[in-house]
C-alpha cells in the first residue's frame, strides 16, 4: 500500500462527562476520519470537533469547558488508535 486509505464521518455528537453520559444541550456538527497510513497495521481516527483537546485531540471537554483536563481525562469516544488501544487495555 503506498497511500493513505481513508475515510470520513459526519456525525452529531453530545459530548460526554467523566461516566461517559451526554453533556450538552444540543449536539454539536463533528468529523471524523479514519484512516490506516501506509505499511503499517494501525488504524486511526481524527476528530474535528470545537471540544476536542490534547495532544492528538483524544479528549472531550464539553462537561468542562473552563478547563482543559479533569483527572486522567475524559476519552472522546470518536477517538481511537487499533491495535494500540486494545494493547493498552490489556495490559491493565
Amino acid at each position: 500500500m503506498t497511500k493513505c486509505l481513508e475515510i470520513r464521518f459526519p456525525i452529531k455528537c453530545w459530548g460526554r462527562d467523566s461516566k461517559g453520559e451526554h453533556t450538552l444541550e444540543k449536539a454539536v456538527k463533528v468529523e471524523v476520519q479514519v484512516y490506516q497510513i501506509p505499511n503499517t497495521n494501525m488504524i486511526s481516527s481524527s476528530v474535528s470537533c470545537k471540544y476536542n483537546v490534547g495532544g492528538h485531540g483524544q479528549r472531550c471537554k464539553a462537561s468542562h469547558p473552563k478547563v482543559n483536563k479533569v483527572g486522567k481525562g475524559i476519552i472522546c469516544p470518536y477517538s481511537f488508535d487499533i491495535p494500540y488501544a486494545l494493547e493498552i487495555k490489556n495490559r491493565s
